[in-house]
């Protein structure tokens, strides 16, 4: 089976880190047999701008590479700074793949899968019906939480997308039941829910590779950068945030959260894994409340320095809203933490059935703070609710699942 496969999220490297669920399950899918070529947009940029501003990077990004074995395009597309005209950007990105789409379909493409319906999805489905090929579209959450809402031409493009589309996978259940489909979508046997995954090998390498033992971790210390080199146990006690520094992901709460907890448990340490826009709010309010020396920002790291950062923390926190499903909440459950998320989001599910952590709701500094101290009150729940998540991520949160469900829904696609 050959998949077409199209992500402007797509890694590459002047964002090496941004999308890479999507490169994760390309590589799951390839393993499982499936021909992939994926096709990665980035902004067209003029020679002359290379190096300079925050788009200086993309004229070096090669128009073609194959990191995992299998071919990844970057063809070029027009896009402007902050979004403007963000409603055309399906009839750009149609204009910009116009080469490396007709040259694939002419060599065969079984399946078109995009990733979000605006603008990949749109731009897919353009192409899907010119050739007549099915196009499946995954929902992220953007689409729902943020296009829908933008104007009528992106509302009109989701929909007339989710229509069109052969089969839609939403990452959460969240995303079928808070946004209403029944009501506006139609056809709603074609939406199946598929979740994210982890790479275990991903994830958990770099410590196995230092000889920790993950399931043996304790909430009564953890290993410090320093103490990883010298071998020595600090007695800090790590809370943990991994994603953008933006209003939505809740670190806020969290640092609002410590003044009270630090009263019990003076050893402390906030520790951000992440950069975006909210920084300079953020270090103006740990500054205002007197806790430089409790909250570290790390900025952003590698993926195996975060997982690094994950394995030695006591309890993992991201108290986002408008979040389907972060896969930083299964990499902290494999590496065996207890983690908090938000009531009403994608994780609350899994946390409601699974007992894995606890959820919370948005915005709540004290439904917060009770619940981190219900987690260093009560080390030996913590490590039960830790061990029961790596459990679940190995056996229903795998890329490899992923992938199989994936495979099944094209293999479906095929036969009608």
């Amino acid at each position: 089976m050959r998949v077409l496969m199209l992500s402007h999220m797509y890694p590459n490297s002047v964002s090496p880190l941004g999308g890479i669920f999507v490169r994760q399950q390309a590589r799951a899918l390839a393993r499982l047999g499936v021909e992939v070529n994926v096709v990665a947009p980035v902004p067209w940029m003029p020679r002359f701008m290379a190096g300079r501003g925050k788009w200086g990077g993309y004229p070096w990004v090669p128009f073609k590479e194959q990191p995992d074995g299998f071919p990844v395009f970057h063809p070029r597309v027009i896009e402007f700074p902050r979004s403007l005209f963000f409603e055309y950007y399906p009839q750009t990105y149609a204009y910009g793949l116009q080469r490396v789409f007709t040259d694939q379909i002419r060599r065969g493409v079984d399946i078109i899968h995009a990733h979000v319906a605006h603008p990949d999805g749109a731009a897919a489905l353009s192409f899907g019906l010119k050739y007549n090929i099915p196009v499946v579209v995954t929902i992220h959450g953007q689409d729902f939480a943020y296009t829908l809402n933008r104007s009528r031409t992106c509302a009109k493009s989701v929909r007339t997308t989710l229509k069109g589309a052969a089969a839609v996978i939403l990452v959460s259940q969240k995303l079928r039941s808070q946004y209403a489909l029944e009501t506006w979508a139609g056809q709603l046997e074609k939406y199946r829910i598929i979740y994210n995954g982890v790479d275990l090998q991903d994830v958990v390498k770099p410590l196995e590779l230092q000889g920790l033992d993950l399931q043996g971790s304790e909430l009564q210390g953890t290993y410090s950068e320093q103490g990883l080199e010298q071998g020595l146990k600090t007695s800090r006690r790590r809370l943990l945030t991994v994603g953008f520094l933006r209003p939505d992901k809740g670190h806020a709460v969290v640092i609002k959260a410590l003044p009270e907890l630090i009263r019990e448990f003076p050893d402390l340490e906030y520790r951000i894994v992440g950069d975006g826009s909210e920084r300079a709010e953020l270090i103006a309010l740990t500054k205002e409340l007197g806790l430089h020396s409790h909250v570290v920002f790390l900025g952003s790291l590698p993926h195996h320095e975060a997982m690094e950062e994950m394995a030695q923390c006591e309890v993992f926190i991201l108290p986002s809203w408008n979040e389907a499903f972060g896969v930083v909440y299964l990499e902290a459950m494999a590496h065996g933490k207890p983690i908090i998320g938000t009531t009403g989001e994608g994780i609350s599910e899994v946390l409601a059935q699974e007992s894995v952590g606890k959820a919370v709701p948005p915005r709540d500094v004290l439904a917060l703070t009770e619940a981190i101290r219900e987690f260093l009150r009560n080390p030996s729940q913590a490590k039960v609710m830790g061990t029961r998540g790596k459990d679940l991520v190995s056996r229903q949160f795998t890329w490899e699942y992923n992938a199989q469900k994936t495979l099944k829904i094209y293999e479906e696609i095929m036969t009608r």
